[in-house]
């Protein structure tokens, strides 16, 4: 068999297991891959002459994920039986950024940029990769290496459509970085850790000191923001958007479109997501990862819709599961200086979210009965459980 691109392409790629993440791209060697498009999806090609080496074949987290024993390489135990769809924690809690404007520019609570900025200037990191809008096309989503505290916070708010951030493992080494931070979801952490458990690239693989991990129900597809574009905004030409926001407004963030005529289109995001992009443009690779909370992250960060500390000037809370010894001295520092303010956070509550029940019950089964009939799947080397329990949704969300 041969090795390096034509692998990943043949076993990857071409089954439809690739989750977009760039980390092929981001670690060749040789600068051979580069992301484009197809259908508006970015996807890898090899552009330059392959070597061979097997590197991104061998950390791409699209067909084979061994989910527990990077847990126990990176954690250093097994998860508990009790809440183990959460992976292993140290502690869990809810907040919100201190800084007002950090706060109110976030997607929910702003807790992502303040530990982004916070790691920043106590020199934990020297950069951090993250999502973005494309300047020139604003309604399409890129990678960016932040460097600057405002470069973060421009950064800032969810993306509802695919970012290779990976894909700028290289770029960020060869502009000097030493420290790198990194916001991704699942897939994006699980390339990282299999980076590090192998040592490939070493070069890059030790330069990442930091990695916060997003929960992630779903992503999706492109198509999905198009639709919405032309059938909810009457927009056709898509060179008319001079920018775009998938939370924007006042939280908890709606669809707003800014045409370059002055008009701004809003639509509510109840609308939009759950009528639109969650029914109809998840993507297909999405419907069989099982890890809903980022298991692998330093820190897993999510919405929050169940806060206590809801109020008249509520501005959105984001839960926080805390899994590493770096994570866990980033927090006591970001609390001990009032970057965050969190209080403890039961886990089970969790558990009574839409997003856990679409990845670890919906994605878990439908995974099974895709093995069963032998469709291309990712192999998370364990037995998944999609068994159903009792949960007190009157203490969840009623909406993610």
């Amino acid at each position: 068999m041969k090795t390096g691109f034509s692998q990943l392409e043949n076993l990857v790629i071409r089954r439809g297991l690739c989750t977009g993440c760039g980390s092929c791209v981001g670690v060749c060697p040789n600068g051979a891959l580069e992301m484009t498009r197809v259908y508006s999806e970015p996807m890898p090609v090899c552009r330059d002459k392959c070597s061979e080496c097997g590197i991104c074949f061998r950390i791409c987290p699209g067909s084979d994920v061994p989910l527990l024993e990077l847990e126990r390489y990176f954690s250093g135990r097994n998860r508990k039986s009790t809440l183990a769809d959460l992976g292993v924690y140290r502690g869990s809690y809810v907040g919100y950024a201190g800084d007002e404007v950090i706060r109110k520019n976030g997607a929910s609570g702003g807790v992502v940029t303040a530990l982004l900025v916070h790691a920043l200037e106590k020199g934990i990191i020297d950069c951090a990769i993250v999502a973005g809008f494309n300047k020139e096309k604003p309604w399409l989503t890129e990678a960016r290496l932040a460097k600057s505290k405002n470069e973060i916070i421009d950064a800032a708010q969810s993306k509802y459509a695919v970012v290779p951030v990976n894909m700028l493992f290289r770029e960020a080494v060869k502009r000097g970085c030493q420290r790198l931070g990194l916001v991704g979801l699942p897939c994006h952490i699980h390339a990282v850790r299999k980076m590090q458990y192998y040592g490939l690239p070493g070069d890059i693989a030790e330069k990442i000191k930091l990695t916060i991990g997003l929960f992630c129900a779903s992503q999706f597809y492109f198509e999905g923001t198009r639709h919405i574009l032309v059938e909810w905004c009457g927009i056709d030409n898509l060179e008319e958007i001079a920018n775009l926001e998938y939370r924007g407004g006042e939280w908890p963030g709606h669809f707003v479109v800014k045409r370059h005529d002055g008009e701004t289109i809003t639509i509510d995001r109840h609308r939009y997501v759950y009528h639109m992009l969650m029914p109809n443009y998840k993507r297909d690779r999405c419907e069989m990862c099982i890890d809903w909370s980022s298991e692998l992250a330093d820190i897993s960060v999510g919405d929050y819709w169940a806060s206590p500390m809801i109020g008249v000037n509520f501005s959105g809370s984001s839960a926080l599961l805390v899994r590493s010894l770096v994570g866990e001295e980033l927090i006591k520092s970001a609390v001990e200086e009032k970057v965050l303010y969190l209080e403890a956070l039961e886990p089970e509550k969790l558990c009574s979210s839409v997003g856990f029940e679409m990845k670890k019950h919906g994605a878990a089964f439908r995974l099974v009965q895709r093995q069963q009939f032998g469709w291309p799947t990712p192999n998370y080397h364990m037995k998944v459980d999609y068994t159903p329990f009792f949960r007190d949704f009157h203490m969840a969300p009623e909406k993610e």
